[in-house]
């Protein structure tokens, strides 16, 4: 009798020891989803900080906006200073672009948030004067992986829709 009782116990206790398995397999589950929501929040913050700082610098100052439109118009009319100060600020779309490409690449930024910004920086980057994106691409060691990415969006973004 005492034997039955005992295997009772043990039943007992493996079903309930299943059991907490699946409450904590569920709360990892919902832990690595709240951390991936978190991850994403956190790379689209930096993402917009990065083109408000961009959309500042032109608002407050007036020289940097001369720059940019003379710049825009025809690059050699800049001295180096100017041309230094126009590469440098072109350079921050395409730094906000290496970081959200990294951050997908390495899974803390999820694809399907990063498809939007993605779409987002080819097309100011086609709206740019077609030499910005060669001078800057060549300016820093950016990754084989980013400068591919972005030749082939630029390239995409160039060929009409069927």
């Amino acid at each position: 009798m005492q034997t039955r009782r005992l295997k009772t116990w043990v039943a007992i206790a493996e079903i309930i020891s299943a059991i907490a398995v699946v409450f904590s397999l569920i709360y990892v589950g919902l832990e690595i989803r709240r951390t991936t929501i978190e991850s994403d929040a956190d790379i689209q913050a930096e993402l917009l900080t990065y083109t408000h700082q961009r959309r500042v610098l032109v608002i407050e100052s007036e020289d940097l906006s001369r720059i940019l439109i003379k710049g825009n118009n025809d690059l050699n009319s800049l001295s180096a200073e100017e041309l230094l100060r126009f590469q440098y600020y072109v350079e921050l779309h395409f730094v906000a672009w290496e970081r959200a490409h990294l951050a997908r690449q390495s899974g803390v930024f999820s694809e399907g948030l990063y498809g939007p910004w993605k779409d987002w920086f080819a097309s100011v980057a086609m709206n740019s004067p077609g030499f910005v994106w060669p001078m800057v691409r060549d300016s820093q060691a950016w990754p084989k992986s980013f400068v591919q990415e972005v030749d082939e969006s630029l390239v995409s973004q160039d060929q009409p829709d069927p």
